[in-house]
């Protein structure tokens, strides 16, 4: 069932450092102890200031890692201070507000979802029709012949709130996941997730590269973007794999995995879960293919794209962008304020402290790295 107080509660602990359930925790500290003794324990701490349960959720405790320098990974409350600095909080709405973002990318004719509402108690321009109540959401809804519809909250993250929006009948909702969810209930759950209001927008299609691999979830590469110099440029990327029914393909759904994208968009490195749950994937559980080797189609095209919309941000330079794989060719989804780099620390299996990261924190005054 919906739950916006659940869902309002995972969205505050994926923004703080992760932790592992108790018992995780302590059949962890065995595990390490035994393979690794007392020192490795500390050593991601004092390195990288890290605590344990963040160091064994990146894997550091695994074999594999042993001659890695811990230094380069790249902790929660790291991101966040190197995100402050590099970035102009001013521009900070222009990432956050996705009714803002979008307006900007429609403006610079930049391929991205098309929104065809608002729904919200306070009206915004350019957003297709304006929605102010489960009533006029319910005549909007019944009034549709293309579905399905997606909804997402205007200051959402993680795609906590996100809804695919299936269709109408006898007053009900049907809402993927969910089953049918009356109009009072669906916009009381909407009014919780965010008081900045909902966009609600055509479905997006996979591309048929995505759907013979991927399924019909909507898969989209995740970029870390650096913007320190004369123009952007890319630092990293990984591709995130839907499964399963999912209404999103981030990495925390449980089955969704997360992999390693080479420089010219190949896969390298498929995995699922993290920490002790973690494991290397070679085929797609429900598509049957082979994942590892492949190449995203029209990758420079993609890269071109994404660098062409942070271009839009100059004073944000770190940033973080997912542009969805779609029958249309690629899409931009969202830009991230920094963004998280754990995607990409986990998916390459190495800190995101690189020579490159570490020179573009130095131009934007970052200290000691």
């Amino acid at each position: 069932m919906l739950d916006s107080a659940r869902d309002l509660e995972i969205r505050r602990k994926m923004g703080a450092a992760p932790q592992l359930a108790p018992a995780v925790h302590t059949s962890m500290m065995r595990e390490v102890y035994q393979r690794c003794g007392w020192r490795w324990m500390y050593a991601p701490r004092l390195k990288a200031g890290l605590g344990f349960d963040e160091a064994a959720l990146l894997g550091l405790f695994r074999p594999e890692m042993a001659g890695e320098d811990f230094s380069r990974f790249v902790g929660k409350a790291r991101q966040k201070r190197f995100h402050a600095i590099c970035n102009d909080r001013r521009w900070y709405a222009l990432a956050d507000d996705k009714a803002v973002f979008y307006t900007m990318l429609k403006g610079a004719g930049l391929a991205a979802p098309a929104t065809i509402a608002f729904a919200g108690a306070r009206k915004r321009t350019g957003m297709g029709e304006w929605l102010s109540s489960s009533e006029a959401l319910g005549a909007f809804l019944g009034a549709q012949d293309r579905w399905p519809l997606f909804a997402k909250p205007v200051d959402g993250m993680y795609s906590l709130g996100a809804l695919r929006l299936e269709g109408v009948a006898d007053g009900s909702v049907q809402v993927a996941g969910e089953g049918p969810v009356g109009l009072a209930d669906l916009w009381a759950y909407m009014s919780a997730l965010s008081q900045q209001g909902y966009l609600v927008q055509q479905c997006l299609a996979p591309s048929q590269f995505a759907l013979d691999h991927f399924g019909m979830t909507i898969a989209s590469v995740r970029l870390l973007i650096l913007f320190s110099g004369p123009e952007p440029r890319i630092e990293s990327a990984v591709i995130k794999i839907p499964s399963g029914t999912h209404v999103a393909d981030n990495f925390w759904r449980s089955g969704n995995m997360l992999a390693a994208l080479d420089g010219e968009g190949r896969i390298i490195r498929v995995i699922s879960g993290k920490g002790p749950a973690e494991r290397e994937v070679d085929r797609h559980p429900a598509t049957g293919a082979a994942l590892v080797g492949l190449s995203v189609p029209d990758w420079s095209g993609l890269c071109s794209l994404a660098l062409t919309g942070a271009a839009l941000f100059p004073a944000i330079r770190t940033q973080s962008w997912d542009v969805a794989l779609t029958e249309g060719g690629p899409h931009l989804l969202e830009v991230n304020f920094g963004g998280d780099l754990d995607l990409h620390q986990m998916a390459h299996r190495r800190g995101a402290l690189s020579a490159g990261y570490a020179a573009h924190l130095k131009a934007c005054g970052v200290k000691g790295v």
